[in-house]
């Protein structure tokens, strides 16, 4: 029981760490998606890892090096599709870029565990279950990207900036759509990377709980690379720099620090606590985690106003959408865990 309510509360915290993002006052997105990848996914874990595990350093040479390779690459191809997860949320908030992802997350990080070890048959219920939860996500994903589409017409303006807006909407839309789309196929690498990770550590280690955290801090230092990597080149390809330095920058660069601990905790204590529930743990516990984040992060949508400007029946639509998403987890997550 310890367990799940750990899962719900890494939920409802990754679900939220990305609101302080929309009340930037002077960074953009790559100043601060830059140094949240560096606190939240290097400074914060090794912070941890020092303070937590005495023998860290024994724990992390008892690694293969082959093994910590695969880590680290594996690290840094999911660093870019979590890029891709931030830019989505930009371009599409919170609401919409985070169902799109995130049921596409469900659906990519269920279905190659599957393929592996059950094969591609249908052999009883619980795998008819788990494809009929598959084809459930799909749905849920179309109902809420149907439902973020900015389909209020212009009755009567004919004039260039109307039209001229109204195609840059579209542009947004689209593009925000196809990052998002990319960003789900590279959001499920997270939980593989934990799972890969903890299987790496030897198991007589001496603090070997504890030692996932090592290899966990391994991965995310990874996915920093790839993530402040970009950002920062972005921000002195764009000459914004002096923006680290602006007025207001204090008050941005609090608010990065608070997402990066949320974020960070988020991620430790879904770690621990769906490893604690044995060897299927991070399969059962994905959807529901995932689950967790699409209530809150349209919780908070609909609370900073995402959808004051859209006529109600896209609200309904999206919430039925998020509906569809999390029945749909749930019964992946039932028939993963009585296979």
């Amino acid at each position: 029981m310890v367990s799940w309510l750990g899962i719900v509360f890494a939920g409802v915290l990754n679900g939220s760490f990305a609101v302080p993002m929309k009340t930037a006052r002077v960074w953009k997105f790559e100043h601060v998606w830059g140094v949240f990848s560096l606190l939240a996914m290097f400074v914060i874990p090794w912070c941890g890892v020092l303070f937590a595990v005495p023998n860290w350093y024994s724990i992390l040479t008892a690694i293969p090096r082959s093994g910590l390779a695969g880590l680290i690459a594996l690290g840094l191809i999911w660093g870019v599709g979590s890029l891709f997860y931030g830019l989505a949320v930009e371009l599409l908030g919170i609401a919409l870029g985070f169902s799109i992802q995130l049921g596409l997350s469900i659906v990519i990080g269920a279905l190659i565990p599957f393929a592996l070890v059950r094969g591609l048959a249908v052999r009883s219920p619980s795998d008819w279950a788990f494809l009929g939860g598959i084809a459930l996500m799909v749905i849920g994903v179309i109902v809420c990207a149907t439902a973020g589409k900015a389909s209020k017409k212009k009755e009567t303006s004919t004039t260039a900036t109307a039209v001229t807006t109204e195609t840059f909407d579209r542009v947004r839309f689209r593009k925000g759509i196809v990052i998002a789309v990319l960003g789900g196929l590279g959001s499920p690498l997270l939980n593989f990377g934990i799972q890969y990770g903890t299987s790496l550590l030897p198991r007589s280690a001496a603090g070997a709980v504890l030692g996932q955290w090592i290899a966990w801090a391994v991965f995310l230092s990874a996915a920093s690379v790839s993530q402040a990597g970009w950002c920062f080149y972005r921000v002195v390809a764009t000459r914004q720099t002096a923006l680290f330095r602006a007025e207001g920058s204090r008050h941005d660069a609090v608010l990065v620090v608070v997402m990066g601990i949320v974020w960070a905790v988020s991620v430790f204590l879904y770690g621990a606590s769906a490893t604690s529930l044995g060897l299927i743990g991070t399969s059962v516990g994905w959807p529901v985690f995932i689950g967790i984040i699409v209530i809150t992060s349209n919780a908070w949508g609909v609370a900073l106003g995402e959808w004051k400007l859209r006529p109600k029946g896209d609200l309904y639509q999206m919430i039925d959408g998020s509906v569809v998403l999390i029945v749909a987890a749930f019964i992946i997550g039932w028939a993963r865990a009585t296979w």
